[in-house]
Parts: C-alpha cells; sequence; structure tokens
C-alpha cells in the first residue's frame, strides 16, 4: 500500500472512532478495498458516503458589537434555517463563525472539503469561500495594472457576481446547497428569485424588523422578486458589519497593525514568518491589499491581506471531492456533474457571467477562453486559522484539496520539485515534467489546459524572475509559487505568522464601510414612489447606519482586550459524530 492509501487509512481509522460501531462494516470494506483499487476512485468513494448526510444548522451567536437595524435584520436572515428547501438550511450551515465563517465540519472537511447540501446526495463542488472583508472586493471582476494585468474584485471563487449583494442572492437558489427553486435563468446571476423564500420571510419572527427597516407597507407594495432581492440586500448589509470584520487579530493589536498598538507582541517565528511573508516568499503579492488603492482608502490602511486578485497556483485536483459524484441528471438536473470524476473546475473561466465592463470569461462551455482557465480568487488570509478546538481540521484551495496550513505552505513552496530515490530534489517545469528517475512532491495541476496560466509553471526561484529583463515577467516564470527555496523552518514561521490573523485576540476594532452601493447590482425594478425606490437612492445609507438597539454580547471577546472569544462546540456536533 503507497503512502497515499496509508494516509486515508488513517483519516478513516480516526473517523472511526468518532463515529462508533455503526460505521465499522462499511469503513472496515473501504480499508480492505484500498489494498487492491485506485486510491483516488476509492477516496472519493469514501468521501462521498460519509457526507451524504445535510449539516446541522448552527444557532444564531449573541452580537460581539452593536449592530444596525439593517445588520441585524441581516444577521437574523443568515442564521435562518427555514429559508431552504427543505427546511434545514441556513448560510450560517456553510460558514459558521467558529471556523472563520467557512466548512464547520472537522471531518468533511478532513475527507472531502466541499460541504454537502441540504438535500441528501447533493453536494457542492467547492469549499465554502470565507465571508470576512470580502466586502471590501472591488466591484468587479476587472482588469488592473496591478501585477503585470491582474484581474481583481467581485464575489465567489469564479467572481461571479460583481458585489456582496448579488453574491447573497445565489446560495438561497443553489441546487446543490439551500434548494430553493429559482424563477428565471439558471444560472440565476441576476434574473433568478425564489417566490416561495420571498413569502417565507413575511411570517418569520423578524418580519417586524423587516418593516421597520425597508416600510411598514413592504410586503403589501413589494413583490417577491423584490422582497427577494431586500433579504439579499440585508444580508449583504450584515457582511459589512464590525461583527464579521473585526480588524481584532494579534496582528492588529501588534504595532504592525494600523494604527500601531503594543497590546500584543510578536514571537521570533511569527515576527520571521511577518517579514518572510511580505519578503522572500511573495505571499504579499496576492495577499496583501496595501497596493490596491480603492482597499486601502476603504479601510483606513488596514491590510485585508488579499488583493481580490486571481491566479492560477496550480493546485492540483481534489480526488475526495464529492461533487464527482454527483452525477444524477435526473433528480438534480440543474446542479448535477455530468463529467463525473472527470470534471476540471476552471474557476474564472466557467464563470458564465460577464464582467461589469462586459468581459466574457467563457463563451460555449467551461474553459473555452483559455486565458481565464483556473483562474481562482485570492480569499483574505484573515482568519485562515481560526477554529473552535485545536484538533480541528480546516480544509484550503478552491476544492479542498490541502488539510493543513503546513501543507499549503509547503505546496507553495515545492509544487514544482521532484525528488528520486535518494531524496536529491531538482527543480522542473510542468510542462515537459521531471528528469528521469524523478517523482514530482505534487500531483500535477488541476487545470493546466492553458500552461501559461499556471502560476510561475516555468519553475524560476524568485531570485531567477527578478534578474529578468521586464518584458519577461509574465505569469508563467513569476517566480511567487513553486520553487520557493524556504527551508523547513521559514515554512514553520511562515505559519506561525499565519496564525496571528484570527480575529478575536482583542475588541473589534472595525472601519466604517460605505453601504450605498448595496442595492446598486439588484435586478427587480422597484415600484414607483415606494419605499424600496427610496432605498435604491442616497437614503439608504443613512438608513443602514441607524443603530436598532441590539446591544453586543457581553462575553469577554467584546468586553475585554487581549481574551479571545469563548468557544460554544455544542452547535458544532454532527448528527454523525464530533465534526
Amino acid at each position: 500500500m503507497d503512502e497515499n492509501s496509508r494516509m486515508i487509512c488513517h483519516k478513516v481509522m480516526k473517523v472511526m472512532c468518532w463515529q462508533g460501531s455503526s460505521l465499522l462494516v462499511f469503513l472496515s470494506v473501504i480499508m480492505a478495498e484500498l489494498y487492491f483499487g485506485p486510491v483516488d476512485v476509492l477516496a472519493q468513494t469514501f468521501a462521498t458516503a460519509y457526507v451524504s448526510k445535510p449539516l446541522p444548522a448552527p444557532a444564531q451567536p449573541p452580537n460581539v458589537v452593536p449592530l444596525s437595524t439593517g445588520e441585524q435584520l441581516g444577521k437574523d436572515i443568515f442564521y435562518d434555517a427555514t429559508l431552504s428547501n427543505p427546511e434545514g438550511y441556513s448560510c450560517a450551515t456553510c460558514h459558521n463563525p467558529q471556523t472563520g465563517f467557512t466548512g464547520p465540519s472537522s471531518s468533511v472537511n478532513s475527507l472531502a472539503g466541499p460541504m454537502p447540501g441540504v438535500i441528501p446526495g447533493r453536494f457542492g463542488r467547492r469549499n465554502p469561500q470565507s465571508i470576512p472583508y470580502a466586502t471590501y472586493s472591488p466591484r468587479g471582476p476587472y482588469l488592473t495594472s496591478a501585477e503585470g494585468g491582474t484581474y481583481v474584485g467581485g464575489i465567489f471563487w469564479d467572481g461571479r457576481t460583481p458585489d456582496t449583494a448579488t453574491q447573497a442572492r445565489m446560495p438561497f437558489l443553489d441546487q446543490n446547497e439551500m434548494a430553493n427553486e429559482p424563477v428565471g435563468p439558471y444560472p440565476p446571476h441576476a434574473g433568478g428569485f425564489s417566490p416561495l423564500l420571498a413569502q417565507k420571510l413575511t411570517n418569520r419572527p423578524y418580519a417586524k424588523l423587516f418593516e421597520s427597516f425597508f416600510g411598514q407597507d413592504v410586503f403589501q407594495t413589494s413583490k417577491d422578486e423584490q422582497i427577494y432581492d431586500l433579504a439579499a440586500a440585508a444580508v449583504a448589509v450584515y457582511e459589512a458589519s464590525g461583527e464579521i470584520n473585526q480588524f481584532s487579530s494579534k496582528y492588529d493589536a501588534s504595532t504592525n497593525g494600523v494604527p500601531p498598538m503594543h497590546l500584543y507582541t510578536f514571537t521570533p517565528s511569527e515576527e520571521n514568518g511577518r517579514v518572510l511573508f511580505f519578503g522572500k516568499a511573495q505571499c504579499f503579492e496576492c495577499h496583501s491589499s496595501a497596493k490596491l488603492d480603492p482597499v486601502r482608502q476603504a479601510t483606513h490602511g488596514k491590510d485585508t491581506f488579499t488583493m481580490y486578485c486571481y491566479a492560477n497556483l496550480g493546485a492540483p485536483k481534489n480526488p475526495g471531492n464529492p461533487f464527482y459524484a454527483n452525477t444524477n441528471r435526473g433528480a438534480n438536473p440543474q446542479g448535477c456533474n455530468s463529467l463525473g470524476a472527470q470534471f476540471i473546475d476552471y474557476g474564472l473561466g466557467a464563470n458564465p457571467n460577464p464582467a461589469p465592463d462586459g468581459t466574457k470569461f467563457m463563451d460555449a462551455q467551461p474553459g473555452d477562453v483559455p486565458q481565464f482557465d483556473g483562474l481562482f480568487k485570492a480569499p483574505s488570509l484573515r482568519n485562515v486559522d481560526q477554529r473552535p478546538y485545536p484538533g480541528f481540521v480546516r480544509s484550503y484551495m478552491h476544492n479542498g484539496v490541502f488539510k493543513s496550513l503546513e501543507e499549503v505552505m509547503h505546496f507553495y513552496n515545492k509544487r514544482s520539485v521532484a525528488t528520486n530515490a535518494s531524496g536529491q530534489e531538482v527543480a522542473f517545469d510542468w510542462r515537459t515534467g521531471p528528469p528521469a528517475g524523478y517523482a514530482p512532491i505534487f500531483p500535477p495541476p488541476e487545470s493546466m489546459e492553458f500552461p501559461a496560466n499556471v502560476q510561475n509553471i516555468a519553475a524560476l526561484t524568485p531570485a531567477q524572475f527578478a534578474a529578468l529583463p521586464p518584458d519577461r515577467g509574465t505569469i508563467d516564470n513569476n517566480g511567487q509559487v513553486g520553487n520557493l527555496q524556504l527551508t523547513p523552518q521559514e515554512e514553520a514561521d511562515l505559519v506561525s505568522f499565519l496564525k496571528t490573523l484570527t480575529d478575536g485576540y482583542m475588541r473589534p476594532n472595525p472601519v466604517p464601510v460605505d453601504l450605498s452601493f448595496i442595492l446598486k447590482d439588484l435586478p427587480s425594478p422597484p415600484t414607483s414612489g415606494s419605499f424600496v425606490e427610496e432605498l435604491k437612492t442616497e437614503k439608504f445609507f443613512q438608513l443602514a447606519a441607524q443603530t436598532s438597539g441590539n446591544p453586543p454580547d457581553s462575553s469577554p471577546a467584546s468586553t475585554n482586550i487581549l481574551k479571545p472569544p469563548v468557544m460554544n462546540l455544542t452547535n458544532l456536533l454532527m448528527p454523525h459524530g464530533l465534526p
């Protein structure tokens, strides 16, 4: 049995300890078959069987900061598990605050990555992307001159919506997530909506809050599509709140924060990691907002630790991705994966929606505009290590292929390095492959149909790239990924630094957000003279800023400096065992 098989067996044994005897027979069969079958197929089979049950929705936690009326309404909708069809899923089901608003189950993260949907047997194709600091993403995607010409902005891994308000419309309708049937085109970028969800809102406990924010006659004078849009706008308002974007990490509490503070002093490892991050390791090129003027101005100079740009890092496929088994067209015509395990995620190259400037990222099918193949949006690294307990497993990259920050850092460092039987290493170009007798440390990139898209596919070191003439500084040899020549200690120091970016170390220190854009791209036409029409004018910002009077929680996270939040694990327990 090879190393990959042993790794999967180890994960299976851990899950067996969590699950008890109910899965022993099934797991024993899987373990036995690992000796005889292809590892990727068996990993996929096990992951699919294991994560077939929907996840539980977490209870709504107390407020961390005072919320405005609009923010509180958005939070109530965000945590409402009755808005899926069937009921049971909320936005928070896949975006849990105790895990940085991303995947909430340690075991599903470990074995799969992408989360199961509310309907058993359906799965999303990507890792849930984190929500904090997404509100600062510029409206896009659009082409910037930064980094020699990079697409920036938009929301989702593939940038298929221009902003958070249009993003909030999508999960309700995704047939592999909350599964409400849409009215309008599919995929429902700016035309689909759910009458069922809009009608539910009239009877929810927060209906009065909805009316107090959007107008006492809002349910009587607005069509279902308008109500649906307003619900999405409220979620976007909450996602722009200081509860989501706290700027309250050790980094912010140190002299590196903006403004500099003296509440936390970096350890030598953390400080060396910071120096590497902004220097030799090149992380800042994609994971710092310092060079993006609109973001720097919006955050008053605070770093969101992403440039909101798109890149093909050459990440390999995730053999445990359950989306590969989501092939039942009869039961799931809108969300099935007809390609099975042959599916390739093209990222921005699979975005069916034109950019705000009209740029088309695909034509007839995903991947048919080569220059966008495999480009995925760089997420914020804030809260990248947030977890409810030390042993909790998180998954990383768009498909959840990596299960720790250590794996991610090693990938960035050695993606294009191969070894021989003696342990000697050699860098190689994935277009030609490693020399005879050498095996790559990592599997090949998932999307390599257009090799020049793959970041530093030429495997140059940062120093080699810096020595190139300006006209040679192209994406395929930019030196930022794959052959960084970091030592094991430097990899560890970078991980130490990333752990300083978790919010909750001190009291939130958010910045005001201009909310006037929230309804800009929502498609429903307002009734002439209605309150909804007024909201699409400058009045919206003033209304959104009105405080609801909802007090913050009196937990240590919101009242004391230098104390982490108290974690409640009750809502993270999976129906099939410890997460």
